[in-house]
């Protein structure tokens, strides 16, 4: 045997057992703080795994009437529905409710417990803020562990997660080793920064999983096909999509390129996974049950869709005590439907809309991130709404509703046009309203422009 080959079996038997001190020591130090990350990664995985058995569904009942309970005793907003009888005596809400209202929806038992804030860019991008409890950041990390294992990862193994990283997310590289995590940063893809990508996938052949936004995947892809790239073959056990909708193109591309199947998860910040696609390969979403309750409701009016019917999704938080959210309306469509497995109807989503991006590019034909758009807006606090549109190779348009003079509109231009290029023309618009799409979303970013193949 060569000894260039000795020496890379005798690394990868040496990171093999690294990452299975990773897991040991996870779950010891999750022990050693009383065992909770662990209750709550059982309890899902029970739940899940045995959806209709009576304990179970005990267990489901059991969440959210507890739930319910704590809120009308501790928490302004729903204090009036102490003689509730059900769920379905409780009004929805939405991100502007709970804005014009948000010391209503604050527990009061948690007003003086430590308590992690959640900010998002919100469905109009303006930034929409609540709180997680301890508790309920644990059943988070327990979803997440979970899911990630559905899709086929284990704790310890490599995570290269694509996303926007900044100085406020970056971990510190202790706690990177810790979690094996590789940071890969979304706005600076380019064909330099995936080529040593994939160089780094196929370094060696330690087991390798791939989380990001779905529009990293579709720059990836693109590059792939411009340089004919063949099959990589960098052990790759599972790839999750987030935050946007997966393109048929990109999944069937990333599956050809890493040979694994792609899975869509369906989650926001706010809240967490809420469902996620199966390694069947079909489109439907499984419904997070143990940590959610879903109903679906009408498009225009406060009522209960019935199957595969498609409207609002509207779910309710089983497990964030320090902000309850119930029949929180977020914004995205779908459908509720049901799919046979061992013997029994599972619910599932399908239809999953209002969470697709239009494709900008730059002034050079490059494909940019539609976070960065993102990025850039969060702290123009002052905007109700945007909308960046690509009109033509060139032009662009933003959207700008506000209720005050924007006295910041030097600053945006130019910050965009360092994005477009120098030759871009970027014109702005103030409008009283960004229109809702058929969906019943509005679109942060769109494009009328079609670019030649």
């Amino acid at each position: 045997m060569h000894q260039p080959r000795k020496i890379k079996l005798v690394l990868n038997s040496i990171n093999k057992l690294i990452n299975k001190f990773r897991k040991y020591a996870f779950w010891s130090l999750d022990v050693l703080k009383g065992g909770n990350q662990l209750k709550h990664y059982n309890e899902i995985s029970f739940i899940l795994e045995d959806l209709f058995s009576e304990e179970s569904k005990r267990k489901q009942e059991k969440n959210l009437k507890n739930l319910l309970y704590h809120a009308v005793n501790t928490t302004p907003f729903y204090k009036k529905l102490k003689g509730f009888n059900s769920l379905n005596d409780f009004p929805l809400i939405n991100k502007n409710l709970i804005r014009e209202n948000f010391e209503e929806f604050r527990s009061d038992t948690y007003k003086n417990k430590k308590i992690v804030p959640i900010v998002t860019s919100g469905s109009t991008g303006t930034p929409f803020k609540v709180y997680h409890d301890i508790n309920k950041r644990m059943r988070n990390y327990a979803d997440t562990i979970y899911f990630a294992e559905i899709a086929g990862y284990n704790i310890g193994e490599e995570l290269y997660y694509l996303k926007i990283w900044s100085e406020n997310n970056k971990k510190c590289p202790v706690q990177r080793w810790m979690q094996n995590i590789f940071p890969v940063d979304v706005l600076k893809l380019n064909d330099i920064s995936i080529n040593n990508f994939i160089k780094l996938l196929t370094q060696s052949k330690s087991a390798k999983n791939i989380l990001g936004y779905a529009s990293a995947f579709d720059i990836i892809c693109q590059y792939l096909d411009k340089i004919g790239k063949d099959v990589i073959n960098g052990n790759v056990k599972s790839i999750i999509a987030i935050s946007e909708s997966l393109s048929q193109y990109t999944k069937d591309s990333m599956t050809k390129y890493f040979s694994v199947p792609v899975l869509s998860r369906y989650s926001n910040l706010e809240n967490g996974i809420i469902a996620q696609q199966s390694k069947n390969g079909a489109d439907e979403y499984y419904i997070n049950s143990a940590s959610y309750f879903i109903e679906i409701f009408d498009m225009h009016r406060d009522e209960v869709l019935k199957s595969d019917e498609i409207g609002r999704i509207v779910i309710t938080d089983l497990f964030n005590y320090s902000m309850p959210m119930i029949r929180y309306d977020t914004g995205d469509v779908a459908s509720m439907s049901y799919v046979i497995g061992n013997n029994i109807k599972i619910p599932v989503l399908k239809n999953l809309e209002g969470r697709k991006l239009d494709l900008i590019y730059d002034t050079g034909g490059n494909l940019l991130s539609s976070y960065l758009v993102y990025k850039n807006m969060w702290k123009y606090t002052e905007l109700k709404q945007y909308q960046v549109i690509q009109e033509d190779e060139k032009k662009y348009l933003i959207k700008l509703n506000t209720d005050s003079v924007f006295k910041r509109e030097h600053e945006l231009l130019t910050e965009f046009k360092s994005f477009f290029g120098n030759d871009a023309l970027v014109n702005i618009e103030y409008v009283t309203e960004i229109p809702l799409l058929a969906s019943g979303k509005r679109k942060k970013v769109a494009s009328t422009y079609v670019k030649k193949l």
